[in-house]
This record gives C-alpha cells, structure tokens and sequence, in this order.
C-alpha cells in the first residue's frame, strides 16, 4: 500500500485507528492527556511499514509529532522506537 498523507483534518486517536487499521500514523501537533495518551490530532502520514513514517518525520516543520501503531499488540510483546 503507497503513503498518502492527510492534511488539515483533526481527529480523535479512535477515528485515527478506525481509518487507518494495522498502520503506522504520523500524527503532528496531538493534544495528550496527562498520562501523555494521544487524544486528538492531525494525520501527517500513514503506511503499513514503519520506515515509510520515520521517513516522513521531516514534513512535521517543526511540529510536535507522535507515531502511533493501530494494530492490536498482544501483551506479551515489547516494541522498541
């Protein structure tokens, strides 16, 4: 699946995952909540392959970014950024 990136549209992190299943999602400028959980944001870019994101990272213009993962990961796993 090719990247396309979405602009100017600000979306709560359950519409984010509801769009874009089993990708990775460059979200600029999230609105956290004190435990530092996305709530809201705005959709950068989105891939099924993670390095397609990381490479993206430089259209943020400074911007605070986070990356989400929407697939479910089981419990027993550990994922390194």
């Amino acid at each position: 699946m090719s990247m396309q990136t979405e602009i100017g549209q600000i979306m709560s992190l359950e519409e984010i995952f509801s769009l874009y299943p089993d990708e990775w999602v460059l979200i600029v400028n999230p609105e956290l909540d004190e435990e530092l959980n996305v709530i809201i944001g705005e959709v950068l870019a989105h891939a099924a392959e993670q390095d397609e994101v990381y490479s993206k990272l430089s259209l943020r213009n400074g911007k605070s970014v986070a990356i989400e993962y929407t697939a479910s990961i089981p419990d027993h796993i550990a994922v390194m950024l």
